[in-house]
């Protein structure tokens, strides 16, 4: 990052904790920066003009400051997209956090992943949307991560693991999504519970290994 100490960038709260009497620490997933951790003071007071900037999952153009100490204060900023959708769901809001959890443990400070981000993006999207089942999402999510991060799904290996063949259905789905890009097409077919289960699986060993 410049010596700029004031400075504007887009980013998505993955995780916020309480900081002080009023204030919160966010982790945010920012596009320019990465991974960064900021500072938003007074925002839980009734009112606070940065409240909606500083809720789990909104994506806002924020404004901050970088403190000597390399942490950052949220001063401002214009909200984008709340995803408010998310909310309206036990399901949907259970997967936004899933896949929350696996981006906190593998993106990194100060290097921008704008393939992965707009990946993020498009899924809560979707799940915020109703457009597509949370666990369908998050289950593409996943796999379509570990192939950007190098971790490609060999279905030839997996069934040596596994002891079985697996279905038609998955071996189809998971060339799909290898030469899908990150857009509508990606998530645009269907598949039956008992795919959508063996894709769970696969990309739920794959995320592990991932993280690991």
């Amino acid at each position: 990052m410049s010596a700029e100490r004031r400075f504007k960038t887009e980013g998505i709260v993955l995780k916020e904790s309480p900081l002080g009497e009023n204030g919160k620490l966010l982790v945010i997933f920012s596009r320019e920066y990465g991974k960064m951790t900021a500072a938003a003071k007074g925002v839980r007071k009734p009112g606070s003009a940065m409240i909606q900037l500083a809720q789990l999952f909104a994506y806002s153009e924020l404004e901050l400051y970088r403190g000597n100490s390399g942490l950052y204060t949220l001063t401002g900023g214009t909200l984008i997209e709340p995803f408010r959708g998310l909310g309206e769901d036990y399901d949907r809001i259970r997967e936004a956090g899933a896949m929350s959890s696996v981006l906190l443990k593998i993106i990194q400070e100060e290097l921008p992943d704008e393939e992965t981000l707009r990946l993020f993006l498009n899924s809560l999207y979707l799940i915020a949307a109703g457009r597509r089942r949370p666990d369908f999402v998050r289950c593409v999510f996943l796999l379509k991560l570990t192939q950007y991060q190098g971790l490609q799904p060999d279905p030839w290996e997996i069934e040596r693991q596994w002891g079985k063949p697996l279905l038609s259905g998955t071996k189809a789905a998971l060339r799909h999504l290898s030469e899908a890009d990150d857009g509508d097409s990606l998530f645009g077919f269907g598949v039956s519970a008992d795919v959508l289960s063996e894709l769970a699986g696969i990309a739920s060993m794959l995320s592990h290994e991932l993280i690991n």
